[in-house]
């Protein structure tokens, strides 16, 4: 029996140091995780302070809440000017705030105002009123059926739909509190049934419906399938959220220079700007024995200051990457754009696939056209000519809309006429894939298009 054996194998791997790590989480981010990172670094380690950003020619205008200089308003009256001001008012609170105008007791009140603080952003009682129970005090002594009575209640609050469990039991609940008709009692039993057979023709889902419902005629459906769509999906639909609105800031701006080549320019209100507090530094510079902590404070802040550097950066290589190889859609627009893969531009970068990923990751571009997401100038191509030139699927989706834009609304295309059509224009994709795009433009097929 021959003993074991031991053999060396020698194998190279490539480990990523901490700042390495930190730059890469650091170019995931978004603007607004971002800007609350650094909020946190400030707090954490006094060698960090905010910087003013510098001003950059192209930054655009702003709106101005001012008061133009012939209507000035000062003191008490300004203040009375702000007060004015309504405060958007969250959906929650605007629950809360009805209670007291319910005949409800006290102790059913304090139900209705637990059911409220369980409701999800949507404005449904996601939750089963035993669950809820099981996540609320013990000494509370909430009780099923008590529970079930706060949930009636609640439900007659506005907006109408309000706690219910899902979409259609909220359509159902909106639905109940229209006058009684036959159209009304139509939608009420297709909303309690056939939700899910509906589709987005409205002729197609008549003839469906008709099948389940006999007793009915067309007419009748289409009113129940017109009353069903003028519902609220979600109850708290256009009330603020409980967080802050977010607003997207642009990462860079692309605008045309004096010779008309487009040109990308960083956008410095976009991002955080730190720097080391010199009082400080210099103050442990010339101190004779310096703290490891505080070493490490000196070590840790300079490498965030690069890692952001580093975000800013590679933003900007990809963004101007970009305007080179899509230049046609800044002139254009969608139907300029032409097929442009992650990897295209690693390579063309000299950094990982994985890099660009994260680069693209909620950035932003603002030109002359709007503001668009990094990724979505990213698209694979669905067709190749003779000269191994791919067109680029939003390309192709929309030369698909403006054929049929400029159709004869008498004598519509049909899927395999639009497939033909792009043929004649060196796109050669089948009438599948045709079908596919105009779903997806919303745009339905011809028998429905014909004026």
């Amino acid at each position: 029996m021959s003993g074991p054996s031991f053999h060396l194998k020698l194998k190279q791997t490539q480990q990523l140091n901490q700042a390495m790590r930190q730059s890469l989480q650091i170019l995931h981010m978004s603007g607004i995780e971002l800007e609350r990172e650094v909020d946190e670094w400030l707090q954490d380690n006094p060698l960090l302070e905010r910087s003013e950003p510098t001003e950059s020619f192209a930054e655009q205008p702003r709106l101005s809440a001012a008061v133009a200089n012939s209507r000035q308003i000062n003191g008490d009256e300004a203040e009375d000017v702000w007060a004015t001001i309504a405060e958007e008012e969250d959906f929650p609170t605007y629950l809360h705030k009805q209670v007291c105008e319910h005949p409800l007791s006290d102790a059913e009140a304090a139900r209705v105002h637990i059911l409220i603080d369980f409701l999800d952003e949507q404005g449904y009682l996601s939750e089963s009123l035993s669950e809820i129970i099981d996540h609320t005090p013990l000494e509370w002594m909430l009780d099923e059926d008590d529970m079930q009575q706060a949930l009636d209640a609640l439900q007659l609050f506005d907006p109408p739909g309000v706690a219910a469990a899902n979409l259609s039991e909220s359509l159902f609940l909106q639905l109940q509190r229209l006058p009684s008709s036959p159209e009304r009692l139509c939608a009420a039993k297709i909303v309690h049934s056939h939700m899910n057979d509906l589709g987005r023709s409205m002729q197609q889902n008549t003839v469906r419906l008709k099948k389940y419902f006999p007793e009915y005629d067309n007419r009748t459906i289409e009113a129940a399938l017109q009353l069903i769509s003028g519902l609220n999906p979600y109850p708290a639909y256009g009330f603020a959220g409980s967080e802050p609105t977010s607003y997207v800031e642009p990462d860079v701006w692309v605008k045309p220079d004096e010779n008309g080549q487009w040109t990308v320019v960083s956008n410095e209100a976009a991002w955080p700007q730190i720097k080391l507090n010199e009082e400080l530094s210099d103050a442990l510079a010339e101190a004779e024995t310096v703290d490891e902590a505080w070493k490490e404070k000196i070590q840790e802040a300079r490498q965030k200051i690069d890692s952001l550097a580093l975000r800013k950066s590679t933003v900007l290589r990809l963004a101007e990457y970009i305007v080179e190889r899509q230049e046609d859609f800044f002139v254009f627009g969608e139907i300029g754009l032409t097929p442009m893969l992650l990897k295209d531009a690693a390579q063309a970068l000299d950094i990982s696939e994985s890099t660009v990923s994260r680069a693209v990751n909620h950035k932003y571009l603002a030109c002359p056209r709007g503001l668009f997401a990094l990724r979505y100038f990213f698209t694979q191509a669905v067709s190749t000519d003779e000269n191994q030139e791919g067109t680029s699927q939003s390309a192709v989706k929309a030369i698909l809309g403006q054929l049929v834009q400029a159709e004869n609304k008498q004598k519509p295309y049909s899927d395999e006429a639009l497939c033909q059509l792009l043929k004649q224009q060196g796109i050669d994709i089948s009438r599948r894939t045709v079908a596919k795009y105009r779903d997806a433009l919303d745009i339905p097929p011809a028998h429905l298009r014909k004026a």
